[in-house]
């Protein structure tokens, strides 16, 4: 997989510490990413930038990763889009799944968590990829 197959990823996150490390990581792995410490960082972002993967704090100083979520459900609706918490409990990841998550992320994690949900959410858009394609193509066929 080259580089430019790799997803492109916008953490959004107010500790910079945190950001910063997560930023770092995925940088080493080779992910292309961005950062963002505020919703409104990651709103300009998001209009500047195609992303593939949101991974957004549901607490983001006196804002919250829900607005990130419905503003990259506008701006970026193929993103798949994560939240992140570590204040997590039931009611907040149902809410978050409800809202358009695609998945939700306990802090702390490890890096390899990190890892194979990015892994799991790339497969799960190739595969949605590869059964369009798939559709498409029978339904040329089936045309023809």
């Amino acid at each position: 997989m080259s580089k430019d197959d790799l997803p492109r990823i916008l953490i959004v996150e107010d500790d910079e510490t945190f950001r910063e490390t997560v930023l770092e990581v995925l940088r080493d792995v080779g992910y292309r990413v961005k950062g963002a410490r505020s919703v409104n960082k990651a709103e300009k972002r998001l209009r500047k930038h195609k992303f593939d993967l949101v991974l957004s704090d549901v607490h983001i100083g006196d804002q919250s990763g829900f607005d990130v979520l419905q503003i990259a459900a506008e701006k970026r609706p193929n993103a798949k889009l994560v939240l992140m918490s570590s204040k997590a409990d039931p009611d907040m990841m149902e809410q978050a799944i409800s809202s358009g998550a695609s998945k939700f992320l306990p802090k702390p994690f490890r890096v390899k968590e990190l890892l194979t949900l990015i892994e799991e959410m790339t497969e799960q858009e190739a595969e949605d990829d590869g059964t369009a394609a798939a559709d498409s193509s029978a339904d040329t066929s089936s045309a023809s």
